[in-house]
């Protein structure tokens, strides 16, 4: 009896986990092919059709919107433009069209490099070229670190990767330079610090750098990275001059802290955020509650960290995993487009396991694509929450696994 009760155990865990593929595979296609209706029309700019107001941003292009015409005004030293909202607003009507949509330019000048050499290219053709070489240098950067094609396949045709492909936007490179820089520290700390530098062009991915490099107690890895901040540093100096960071912090800074600080909206850009701080804000917190809160868990997510990285008996992919999660929560401002190397990791420790997944590996997988769709419904985001599950199943099971280390190959 107890033979028949066992074998009925096992046909049940069985048909539970074959399950859990059917949902991801039914609820990832069906994402896939929303991406393809949204990515496909845009083509046909390059076949000479203009340019419109394209989904799901009802803006040409969604972000890019802003990098494009933002390079393009770094390059006439026209910096009040680029961080006043009305202005920039103006001139997105002008070059673009004219019902474009605010998509303001939040970010800090250093960003204003890469979008001042894609600005270079025609609008249609430069979108093509910054998503292509972004994917390009994505997967290159993680196969010299040593993740599977399978993984870095997998990682880049997530739900947070086609997001983030859909708006043009950093999160993928950006996850890449991440995980690759911190895959790359413990043997070769100076180059993993410059790579991680790079990060100082969207600096809420690369929020824990200075922590891991701490734990590591990695000296060249502190010098490599204040190296590359440094010269990106100097280069906006020597291009744009001093006028590009002064207009940021008079006008650009106040600008991104009071769409920080607004009303937590579901509707807008909050409801796909991923911070401590929005998730208080949807729950009706006040400012400074919100601000306290969220500056105790960076603190604690800053000293898991160094904790993380001080450990010699953790696997290399468990730290890496565990880092890429913590800087979600680290972070008071961040997006599900920003998700992309929670989902590379997500990926690699699911290889690691042979494949097996199960119903909280799927829903953790298309988290990015359903975090806003249930913010609306609900008014609540509960994306902080859903990354703290990951990262205290991924802590436990690493303290399962630390009788052998994993090192990726170079």
């Amino acid at each position: 009896m107890s033979g028949n009760i066992k074998c009925l155990r096992d046909y049940a865990r069985a048909a539970w986990q074959m399950s859990a593929y059917g949902v991801l595979v039914f609820f990832w296609g069906i994402i896939f092919q929303v991406f393809l209706i949204k990515m496909l029309p845009r083509l046909g700019y390059l076949a000479g059709r203009p340019i419109a107001n394209d989904p799901p941003c009802i803006n040409p292009e969604c972000d890019f919107s802003a990098f494009w015409p933002a390079g393009l005004l770094a390059r006439q030293h026209d910096f009040l433009r680029i961080y006043d909202s009305a202005a920039f607003l103006a001139v997105q009507r002008h070059i673009l069209v004219g019902s474009a949509n605010l998509d303001a330019f939040f970010y800090p000048p250093t960003m204003l490099l890469p979008s001042m050499l894609i600005s270079h290219l025609p609008y249609e053709v430069a979108f093509f070229v910054w998503t292509i070489l972004g994917l390009a240098l994505s997967v290159w950067l993680l196969r010299r670190v040593g993740f599977s094609w399978l993984v870095i396949l997998a990682g880049l045709s997530s739900p947070a990767a086609l997001w983030n492909t859909e708006l043009g936007q950093l999160g993928t490179i950006g996850g890449a330079i991440l995980l690759a820089g911190v895959a790359l520290s413990p043997r070769a700390p100076l180059r993993a610090g410059v790579l991680l530098g790079l990060l100082a062009c969207k600096p809420q991915i690369g929020v824990l750098v200075p922590a891991m490099l701490a734990g590591q107690r990695s000296l060249w890895g502190v010098i490599g990275f204040a190296a590359a901040c440094a010269i990106l540093f100097a280069l906006t100096l020597a291009y744009f001059g001093p006028s590009c960071w002064a207009a940021y912090h008079a006008v650009g800074s106040p600008h991104a802290m009071a769409v920080l600080n607004a009303p937590f909206n579901a509707h807008a850009y909050a409801g796909g955020g991923v911070s401590i701080f929005w998730m208080l804000r949807s729950l009706q917190a006040g400012l400074p509650m919100a601000y306290a809160v969220q500056g105790v868990f960076t603190l604690l997510a800053m000293l898991g960290a160094v904790y993380i990285w001080r450990r010699r008996d953790l696997m290399l992919l468990d730290q890496i995993a565990l880092t890429a999660f913590l800087s979600l929560l680290a972070t008071p401002y961040g997006y599900g487009d920003d998700m992309v190397a929670y989902s590379i990791a997500l990926a690699a420790l699911a290889e690691r396991r042979g494949w097996r997944i199960g119903m909280p590996d799927v829903l953790f997988w298309l988290w990015p694509a359903l975090c806003q769709p249930i913010a609306m419904a609900t008014g609540i985001l509960f994306t902080p929450v859903v990354v703290a599950l990951l990262l205290g199943r991924t802590w436990w099971r690493a303290g399962v696994l630390r009788s052998r280390r994993v090192v990726l190959a170079a």
